[in-house]
Formats: C-alpha cells, sequence, structure tokens
C-alpha cells in the first residue's frame, strides 16, 4: 500500500528554447528513389497478416493487457501497490491513468478500471469520469489500497480526489472535488484534498490518505497532512503537519527548496496505521485520536543515513514506499545515497537491511534494484518492486515488476526489455533506435531516419522483405558517401525526402541538402529568407517534401512554405512570414500556424500538418492541401477546437499534432498519401494512425485511441506511438519505438 509523490506537470517550454534544435520527426509518401538506385529485386513474399512487423522490435513500455510473458506491458510510472486478500497485486499505472490487476499467479496483466485517456493537449478540463471500468478516467492516480471486502481505493493525485472502485469494477468518488486543490474537512464532494499520493485502509473501512499543503498564490510547500475518510465519507485531518521538518530539493545546482514531501502510508491487521516519513526519516505509527510515536529512527533536519540497528540509532533516508506482510511484519523501501534498499523493521523499531542495491549509475537495468521506487509484500513472503531501464540517449524505456528474495535473487514477473540498437539484418534480428522519418527509393527501398547506437545518428535502409542496411556502411546503398555526409547522416531532427529522379534530401541548419550518387551537397541555403528579426520560429525550417519532378518544398515552424525549384532558385511559395493564423487562399493570401511534417502525392500536391504549439498560436490541427498552383485548403480538422481525438468529417474531426506544452520531436504526427486521393496522418499521443478520405472523412484505421503496445493481425490491432508513416501502393510503413512495422492497405 505504498505510494509515491508525482511531481509537478512538466512547466511550459518556451518557444524560444523548443528551437535551440531543428525538431521534425518524420515526413513520408509520395514516390522517391535512392542516391544509388540498386536494380530492382524480386518481389517480396506478401505479409501474412494486415498489420505486422517488417524489422525491429516492439518490445517497451505500454498499457497492453495480456499474458505477462509475452504481451504485457506497464508505463514507466508505475505507482503504489495492494495486495489483495487473494493474493492478486493491484497497480496504480499512473502514466497510463489506469488501475491494473496482476494475477495472483502472475500469469496476466489486466486493467481493474480506467479508460487510459490523458490530458489533450491545450486541454483546461480535468481528466475525469466515474462510470464501470474502462469508461472511468483518472488524472496520474498515484496510489491504491484493497480492503477486505475486495474494493480498491484510488490516489487520484492530479483530480485531487480518492476513488473508490467495487469489486465489481464500478468507479465512483469517495472524497474531494474535482480540479481544488485544498484541505477542507467536509463529507464526500464538500470536502477539498490536494494531490493525494498515498493511501491506506484499515479493518473498519477507514480511509487515510496522505496530501500536501500548498501556499494558495505561489503554491510552495506548507505542510503534509494525513487525512482520514470514514465509510460514510466524512473527511477529517488526523494531523495537519506530518513531518517536523522539510526536505531540501534542488532546483538548479546548490540552490535547492525546502519541500514537505507527503509520507507513505500502510495499516497492519489490527488497524494501526504506520507512516514512513521521507523528510524527518523516521518511521512513525498513529493513534486513533492522531498521536503519534516514533517507532523507529530520530527526528532531526537533514538526518539521513543508511545505519542498521536498534530504534534510537537506526538511519532511514530518503524513504520510498512501506508495507506489510501477511505476518504483520513490516518492510520499507529506503534510497541510500542513491542506491534503494529494502529493509525490515522489528516490533521493538530495529532495523535490518535485507537487500541493498550496489553501484548505481543513471543507465541501471532492472534486476539491480537501482531504480525501485514501489514495492509491496506478496503472498510468499517476497517483494515485489517496480524497475524501469533505460538507455543513454534515447527515449525508449521499459518497466518492469520484479520479485526478490530476503537474499536478494529477483526474477522477472511482468515487463519485457527493449532491444535498441543499430545492428543490420533480417527482420526482428536487426535493431533500431527511436526511428522517425521515412522516404522511399524508386527500388521500393525504405530510408529510415534513426538515432543509433549511443546517440550516434544515422540513416538505415530497409528493403520490403525486411532487410535492413546502414547507409555509408559496407552491403548496403552508399557503401561510402561522401562531401557533407556528417551533415547529412548525423542530424536526427532532420526529415528526409525523395524526388522521383532518386534524389534524396534533408536538412541542416537553415540549409537543404540533397544526396545524388552517394555525394551530399547543399541545395540551398535558406538564411537569407529566414532572417526575419521579428520572428524566432521564422528561422527554423520544420519539415520538407519533394515532388516527383524535383521541385522541393520548406515550411518554417511560423508558416511560411517556400518552393525549391529544379534550378535551385528559392520563392516564398504560400503562406506568410511571420504572419500565423488559419485562413485558406491563394499562395502568399494564406495563412499558417505552427507547420509541421509535410508529404506530396503523384500530381505533386502538398499536404502539411498544421496547427503544433497549441499553447503559442492557440489554432487547432488541421491538414492542409496546397497545390501545385500554390491553391491552400483545408482537409480536414477544426483550427477552433483544441487539440483532441475524435473523427468526423471536415470540421467535425479532432486531431492532436504534437504534445503541447512538452517539445519533444518524438512526438509529432506525420503525413502521407496513396494514390487513390487518401491521406494518412500518424498520431503518437493517441497511438493512431488516422486516415482522410477524399471526401474528407475522417477515420481510424490502424491502431487503438490510448492503447499501446504492438497485436499484429486484422486491422485496427495495436501500436505504439506512431512516429514515421510512408505509403507506397497498397502497403503503408510505420516508425515505431525501435520498430518499422507494415500495414496491407484495402
Amino acid at each position: 500500500m505504498s505510494d509515491i509523490a508525482f511531481n509537478d506537470r512538466l512547466r511550459r517550454i518556451s518557444l524560444l528554447a523548443a528551437l535551440a534544435i531543428p525538431m521534425v520527426t518524420a515526413c513520408g509518401g509520395g514516390s522517391g528513389g535512392s542516391a544509388e538506385t540498386p536494380s530492382t529485386p524480386p518481389p517480396p513474399p506478401a505479409p501474412t497478416t494486415t498489420l505486422s512487423l517488417l524489422a525491429g522490435n516492439t518490445d517497451g513500455a505500454g498499457n497492453q493487457d495480456g499474458p505477462t510473458s509475452t504481451t504485457a506491458r506497464l508505463s514507466t510510472g508505475v505507482g503504489g501497490m495492494a495486495l489483495t486478500s487473494a493474493g492478486e497485486v493491484v497497480i496504480a499505472d499512473i502514466s497510463n491513468n489506469r488501475i491494473r490487476k496482476l494475477s495472483a499467479n502472475h500469469e496476466q496483466l489486466s486493467t481493474l478500471a480506467g479508460s487510459g485517456v490523458g490530458v489533450a493537449p491545450g486541454s483546461q478540463s480535468p481528466n475525469y469520469a466515474d462510470g464501470d471500468g474502462s469508461s472511468a478516467r483518472f488524472d496520474k492516480p498515484n496510489a491504491v489500497a484493497v480492503d477486505a471486502a475486495g474494493n480498491t481505493y484510488v490516489a487520484d493525485t492530479w483530480n485531487h480526489l480518492v476513488r473508490k472502485i467495487s469489486a465489481s469494477g464500478t468507479v465512483t468518488t469517495l472524497a474531494g472535488k474535482v480540479g481544488v486543490c485544498g484541505n477542507q474537512d467536509g463529507t464526500g464532494t464538500a470536502a477539498t484534498l490536494c494531490r493525494p499520493t498515498g493511501v491506506a485502509v484499515d479493518k473498519a473501512g477507514n480511509v487515510y490518505v496522505s496530501e500536501v499543503k500548498l501556499e494558495e498564490r505561489s503554491h510552495s510547500s506548507l505542510a503534509n497532512p494525513i487525512r482520514k475518510i470514514t465509510p460514510a465519507g466524512q473527511v477529517s485531518t488526523l494531523t495537519s503537519k506530518a513531518s517536523t521538518y522539510p526536505s531540501a530539493v534542488g532546483i538548479s545546482g546548490p540552490v535547492t527548496v525546502d519541500v514537505y514531501n507527503p509520507v507513505h502510508l500502510a495499516v497492519d491487521s489490527n488497524g494501526t496505521l504506520h507512516v514512513a516519513d521521507p523528510n524527518d526519516h523516521v518511521i512513525r505509527k498513529y493513534a486513533a485520536d492522531g498521536n503519534a510515536t516514533v517507532l523507529s529512527g530520530t527526528v532531526g533536519p537533514r538526518n539521513q543515513g543508511g545505519t542498521d540497528g536498534g530504534a534510537a540509532t537506526a538511519q532511514f533516508s530518503e524513504l520510498q514506499a512501506i508495507a506489510f506482510d501477511s505476518s504483520d511484519r513490516l518492510f520499507v523501501l529506503d534510497r541510500i545515497e542513491y542506491q534503494p534498499a529494502i529493509r525490515r523493521i522489528g516490533t521493538d523499531g530495529s532495523v535490518t537491511t535485507l537487500v541493498r542495491a550496489q553501484s548505481c549509475s543513471t543507465h541501471n537495468a532492472p534486476g539491480t534494484l537501482c531504480t525501485a521506487t514501489q514495492m509491496v509484500v506478496k503472498a510468499d513472503g517476497q517483494f515485489l518492486v517496480n524497475e524501469i531501464g533505460t538507455r543513454p540517449f534515447t527515449v525508449a524505456r521499459y518497466a518492469q515488476l520484479r520479485s526478490y528474495t530476503q537474499q536478494g535473487a529477483s526474477t522477472v514477473v511482468v515487463g519485457r526489455p527493449t532491444a535498441e540498437g543499430a545492428n543490420d539484418g533480417q527482420g526482428s534480428s536487426a535493431r533500431f533506435d527511436t526511428p522517425g522519418s521515412l522516404a522511399f527509393n524508386p527500388a521500393g527501398a525504405l530510408y529510415v531516419r534513426d538515432k543509433g547506437d549511443n546517440g550516434y545518428s544515422t540513416i538505415r535502409t530497409v528493403q520490403a522483405d525486411g532487410l535492413v542496411r546502414t547507409l555509408g556502411k559496407p552491403d548496403g546503398h552508399c557503401t561510402a558517401v561522401t562531401g557533407l555526409s556528417v551533415e547529412m547522416l548525423s542530424n536526427y531532427y532532420g526529415p528526409l525526402a525523395t524526388d522521383g529522379a532518386g534524389n534524396l534530401y534533408s536538412i541542416a541548419g537553415q540549409r537543404v541538402l540533397k544526396m545524388r550518387n552517394c555525394e551530399v551537397v547543399v541545395l540551398a541555403d535558406l538564411t537569407p529568407f529566414l532572417n526575419n528579426p521579428t520572428s524566432i520560429l521564422w528561422k527554423s525550417i520544420s519539415s520538407i517534401a519533394a515532388d516527383s519532378i524535383g521541385n522541393v518544398y520548406v515550411s518554417t515552424y511560423d508558416g511560411a512554405i517556400f518552393k525549391i525549384d529544379t534550378k535551385g532558385e528559392v520563392a516564398l511559395f504560400a503562406g506568410n512570414a511571420g504572419a500565423t493564423g488559419h485562413m485558406d487562399g491563394q499562395g502568399t493570401a494564406a495563412r499558417f500556424a505552427g507547420l509541421g511534417n509535410m508529404a506530396t502525392d503523384a500530381a505533386g500536391n502538398i499536404y502539411v500538418v498544421d496547427g503544433l504549439f497549441y499553447d503559442n498560436y492557440r489554432v487547432g490541427p488541421t491538414i492542409r492541401k496546397i497545390t501545385p498552383s500554390g491553391l491552400v485548403s483545408t482537409l480536414a480538422g477544426n483550427p477552433a477546437a483544441a487539440p483532441g481525438y475524435s473523427d468526423g468529417s471536415g470540421t467535425g474531426a479532432v486531431f492532436t499534432a504534437d504534445q503541447t506544452p512538452i517539445v519533444s520531436t518524438d512526438l509529432r504526427a506525420s503525413i502521407a498519401a496513396d494514390g487513390k486521393g487518401n491521406v494518412y496522418v500518424s498520431d503518437p499521443i493517441n497511438h493512431v494512425i488516422r486516415k482522410i478520405a477524399p471526401d474528407g472523412r475522417v477515420t481510424t484505421p490502424v491502431g487503438q485511441a490510448w492503447r499501446q503496445g504492438f497485436a499484429a493481425g486484422d486491422l485496427p490491432g495495436m501500436i505504439s506511438s506512431p512516429a514515421g508513416i510512408a505509403v507506397r501502393d497498397s502497403m503503408m510503413y510505420i516508425t515505431v519505438p525501435n520498430a518499422v512495422l507494415q500495414v496491407k492497405l484495402p
């Protein structure tokens, strides 16, 4: 029944900071070619299923239910866990906004409640709904507790609520006002809570909640109360300040700020509340009247340590979780000098360290205990902890639950590790690291922009049969790339485009690069055209596209599209320098806002994702079409609507183009067009591919909104964070974290 304190929402990142590096995830569609065109190979065997893996590995974080040994996934933000009387484990899956359940035999992971829907970028509405199972909505639920009747109590942190899930799966609100941070006593929704992060329940059905108290204007930390909620919903304050001293939290270099972190809660079989205090570094227990006594450790400022021993001499450090086993033995997960440790507290307050991580660094793999933040004691007496796997220079990570013995041996319970890398090979033996932009060559192979091994970006090629090679290495296209090869290959954020002659294009700063016959040259330098002193964004290229005859189009983040013709001459094609908004029309009379990725079709029409940076421009995401003559129209999407997800026709459809206000080039919509007039848009936020038919009707043919994993077979299947997208004939190709997928189109 442990809990964690969830960090404040990521602060809004300024647009200036966002553009310190040119940012584009992927583009695709249209015909194209390689700088070195091989002879056309025989056609590969057709895929056996509609959605399948072409190359790479799809394991990683997600919210997919199923067998723990194969498909089940968790987010990297796992919160508190609680044991049911039947031996099941209920889990607060914070980042997925779901409450999950692990079967008693550890063979199945399921979703107890929660739709998995997140707060839409730019939305001011709470992510809240009561209801049955998957119809309910949570906002970063940090902790859970289970009573003897099988009811689950949830600390719904960012909704400032305590929710109750009945044994049958119905979710109701037990206490608090939706979206209101406060510390007011009362009954049910008349009371207020503030960022509840820990929850426990006693044998009488009383629920205890740890929270914070914030200064009204500055939101600075004032205290960390513990609240009590009776079965009737009456909320009272057990203690208005659980800790005597605050913790010093670093914010910049030597600068710290005092914060009262919420305490961690557990209740024994007698109904006595025990508290692990990460600020005072002690273990307390509370009487029913709120009087607290120190069970172990000594209260004092900055007195953390890792010493075992008697109650008065033992020391604790950054206490992470607290839990009882079935025999009322008490355990805590502590973090001593950045090394997590599982420690036992005797009834006399004595402390013994059972398992402690060793030599932890920033990239330790699960099985070391180094990344553990949560713990529960299973029915067999082993410790179930969460751990995450990280790798330098990559955002692709994974989560595991592991079972530890008291001797420190561990086994995986759920969660398969990601398999990043840069190995060439066939199909699933090849390795990618966050592949992004896609472009075709005439022979049918894909160019794939890849982050590469240890952050060394590169460009890969993938044949239709799944054979992966690296550009500029033996056995692949262009065994040696000459000219400005470093600029072309090493810019992970550079989009890719190809023309009908097989030339490959990308960007380096304000220059457009062209690779022909394995030699990279500067096609055009747009610096004179992007040197607008009134607009910071004007100086940044967002995407490129090329048509079949070699015209290249370049978009900027603040609403302009340039054309580089076949003679290398640059001219403003559509939109206007720094004049943002949303308006259809001819050429420079049209208006764009936050232009993203582009693609072309066989007729030379250009398609572009518009509406990035919603918090800045307040223009909703749309899909725009520009004819070869420069006439701009809107295919679908509503510029007056905030980002979101909804199918429909024309303005009735709603899109999400990026993760506003979080700036991440791995989380940008990409676009492609087929030969039938359909346009496809990837949505890495909602984990789907959208389709815009020629009549403007928007559907979701691939993926299930808010469900993250990989399920091959018939559509819609399941995919995670689709980035790049490209279409040729009846096949669609999609990059997802560490893999390239293929889809047979109807």
